[in-house]
């Protein structure tokens, strides 16, 4: 049997609708995206934040392709990682790339408020945050964080230098740029073009619903118990599946689910959204040239 290799990667960034384009574009008859979001497997220089780390167990991911034209994959920090790009072009050269972007003064409060809610950051305030990592003032990360280039929320902001690196290696036609703002307000124009650029015919879809909204907790200490327990919790699980014969005990998941309900997604007040506007204002505009007609 040919292994299914993917040909469809959508980069990022974070919290500018991945999550929701992958649940759209899954339903077409023509397009599979395997079910394990975010493998991360091409993002090497972030180690503790990738889940498939050998060629093998990547590619099972699309073993369930069948005969799809577009077989997809999409991890958020591809973009932000500085050697995604070209591990990706070496791997497909051919392959498409999908990336979205949102203007940094609602993306990167939504962004610091998911990594709150996933443990890899504790400082609860996100101005506190941004103006630490901008003034170079943070000299320590909680133990919880998963990767600490994470937190430096200037350089996540930084589109420009994040988008060079697939326009330097991919042929513009391979790349797909779509805004935020634009998508949620014309999902439907976004989706036809994005049939397109896929090569596959436009099925009709119309509905195009609110997919992963803002999250908070209602006990952040539960939630670092629960997401980041101790060894001693993995090795009662593990007798405890071993006792009653069961692979997963889903324990951990339903407790995250109470623990959670719908959030801001992280406002901030009009004087910090003018500081983010000046600060990137040189970025943007190399953002735009960059994209050409596109932007």
């Amino acid at each position: 049997m040919a292994i299914k290799r993917p040909n469809t990667f959508i980069v990022g960034a974070p919290k500018c609708g991945t999550t929701a384009w992958v649940s759209y574009l899954a339903t077409h008859p023509d397009i599979f995206f395997t079910l394990e979001k975010e493998p991360h497997y091409f993002s090497d220089d972030f180690p503790g934040f990738r889940w498939r780390t050998n060629k093998h167990d990547y590619e099972a991911l699309f073993a369930h392709a069948g005969s799809a034209a577009v077989i997809g994959e999409a991890s958020v920090q591809y973009l932000y990682s500085k050697s995604a790009a070209k591990n990706i072009h070496a791997y497909n050269p051919n392959a498409r790339i999908l990336i979205f972007l949102r203007q940094q003064r609602t993306f990167l409060p939504s962004y610091h408020n998911q990594l709150v809610f996933n443990c890899d950051e504790t400082i609860g305030d996100f101005g506190v945050a941004w103006r630490a990592a901008r003034e170079g003032a943070r000299t320590s990360f909680p133990d919880s964080c998963r990767e600490a280039k994470f937190l430096d929320y200037p350089a996540v902001g930084r589109f420009s230098e994040q988008l060079r690196r697939y326009f330097d290696l991919f042929p513009r036609e391979q790349i797909k740029v779509i805004r935020f703002e634009d998508w949620t307000r014309e999902p439907r124009e976004t989706y036809v073009e994005l049939m397109t650029f896929l090569g596959v015919q436009d099925d009709g879809r119309t509905e195009f619903g609110k997919v992963h909204p803002a999250r908070v907790h209602r006990s952040a200490t539960l939630a670092r118990f629960v997401q980041r327990p101790p060894a001693w919790v993995f090795g009662a699980s593990k007798v405890i599946k071993r006792v009653l014969r069961k692979d997963q005990l889903q324990v951990a998941a339903k407790i995250r689910a109470m623990n959670s309900q719908e959030g801001s997604g992280g406002a901030i007040d009009a004087a910090l959204a003018v500081e983010i506007d000046e600060f990137y204002c040189a970025d943007n505009q190399a953002v735009k040239e960059i994209i050409g007609h596109d932007s």
